[in-house]
């Protein structure tokens, strides 16, 4: 018996099937750093949903916590969330279908201001009076008491006053003259603004100048645009983003000014079949940090699918709600993020909701089934025949949720394997991982068969924890 090469893994998708097929959904590697560990790497499980608001529209557009207040776009409402969880709407904003943004100018100008579909709004902190003192703005940010905003259909960056976003002076703007293409999208990060047009990107500062304060670093122009607008989000101390290049479209990180790509080559090759058939011009992706990982989430709404990267690593894997009528994954529903009250909170793209990330729960969106799945390697032998005795899989045994009945009580795992390297799968075969406490549970599978080209698939859905270690396969190659 010996462990299966690669078992514990990131996800790599090939256009020849044949050479690679691994999948790993709601699931992600975390290394084991202790001296002597059992096992060096285990697949954990991605968070499940804890409820923690409802609003009054849907779906979720955007989220911003800042000083103690909690903001959320859903639907047409500005809300404020308290710790609580109650909601208080604010006022009603524009819903293009786009993502908002929000953001602050800090205590001495006490606004938050809000772009949603073409028109910016302010909200006043202290008095909570929403106005719209701006039009033609897509995207915003803030940058030393400055708003700055940026109209995606002109490539036209605008400022408020310092630490006053009622006022907008027309004067105050600048557009692209270093590069041909247009700005089409805008993301300020450690007071800097990177700025992107289809083809190529840039960074302003605040430089001090009179009477537009803001220029362009001359050390971080770069040949890499951007497929999609919202897809810029904070990553690895820095920002990452879906560009595209004369060689094709995959996703970057900007290390100091320089970028550099993150996404292996299955994956480029994934993006391409997304961006030939539905588009990618709508991918969104936001961020978080949880239990030492650092994760960017980039979904394709279109498409369906979501891939999420970890910093430590840059090690990709899937997330996705698992759909009985089409017996599959569809897209992940959290969307956007923010670290508030001591959570890590997400909204909802699909409904009226504010979720709560939660290691302890193991079910997804509205309390529905969170199927955690990995899909290995091929397992082959120079074309040989490969006898399986059995497998067996190391894991968390006696993990059942102890209340005596009911799904997670005595929770399984599933396993299935294809034989024709991972084109079809065959029968689903079920085996107990211990009710709570049952420890010496062994979770084993007899008879597994021959093939020349295997592909193993295990999945978990009982709400119950779920951690992988390996597995131990036992072959016999044949002669021919």
């Amino acid at each position: 018996m010996a462990s299966l090469p690669g078992f514990v893994g990131p996800s790599y998708t090939s256009q020849a099937n044949m050479a690679a097929g691994d999948r790993l959904i709601n699931l992600f590697v975390e290394d084991i750093l202790s001296a002597a560990p059992k096992a060096r790497r285990a697949l954990v499980p991605a968070p499940g949903m804890v409820d923690f608001a409802t609003t009054v529209d849907s779906p979720g557009r955007g989220l911003y916590f800042e000083n103690d207040r909690l903001f959320a776009v859903f639907g047409t409402s500005l809300c404020e969330i308290s710790s609580a969880g109650v909601v208080t709407v604010r006022g009603a904003v524009l819903d293009d279908g786009n993502p908002a943004q929000l953001t602050t100018n800090g205590t001495a100008g006490g606004e938050l201001m809000v772009s949603a579909g073409t028109k910016g709004y302010r909200l006043d902190l202290a008095t909570n009076i929403l106005t719209n003192p701006v039009n033609d703005v897509t995207q915003v940010g803030q940058v030393d008491g400055f708003v700055v905003a940026l109209d995606t259909l002109t490539g036209t960056m605008k400022i408020s006053e310092v630490d006053d976003a009622s006022t907008w002076d027309p004067l105050q703007i600048a557009q692209r003259s270093a590069a041909a293409d247009d700005w089409i999208a805008m993301f300020v990060h450690n007071r800097e603004i990177f700025l992107w047009g289809a083809k190529t990107g840039e960074v302003w500062r605040n430089a001090g100048l009179s009477p537009f304060p803001f220029a362009l670093r001359s050390d971080a122009s770069h040949e890499v645009g951007i497929a999609a607008i919202w897809s810029a989000a904070p990553f690895k101390g820095s920002i990452a983003w879906l560009g595209q290049t004369q060689g094709g479209t995959g996703v970057y990180w900007m290390n100091g000014y320089t970028p550099e790509k993150i996404s292996p080559e299955g994956l480029d090759w994934e993006i391409q079949t997304y961006k030939d058939g539905d588009g990618v011009s709508d991918a969104v992706g936001w961020s978080y940090e949880r239990e030492g990982h650092e994760f960017y989430v980039l979904t394709f709404v279109a498409a369906g699918h979501t891939w999420v990267c970890d910093a430590k690593t840059f090690e990709w894997h899937e997330r996705g709600k698992w759909s009985n009528e089409a017996n599959d994954f569809t897209a992940y529903r959290p969307r956007f993020h923010a670290q508030a009250f001591g959570k890590n909170l997400v909204c909802d793209s699909s409904s009226n909701k504010v979720y709560s990330l939660s290691s302890l729960v193991f079910t997804d969106v509205g309390g529905s089934v969170l199927r955690r799945l990995r899909q290995t390697p091929h397992a082959a032998a120079e074309h040989k025949m490969v006898f399986f005795p059995y497998a067996e899989l190391e894991c968390d045994r006696g993990v059942g949720t102890g209340l005596g009945s009911g799904q997670g009580a005595d929770p399984e795992v599933v396993l299935q394997y294809s034989d024709n390297g991972g084109r079809t799968f065959g029968a689903e075969r079920a085996r107990k991982v211990g009710k709570q406490s049952e420890f010496d549970t062994i979770v084993r599978w007899d008879g597994c068969g021959a093939a020349r080209d295997r592909v193993w698939r295990l999945y978990q859905t009982d709400p119950a924890a779920c951690r992988w270690y390996d597995l131990y396969v036992q072959a016999r190659v044949g002669r021919t």
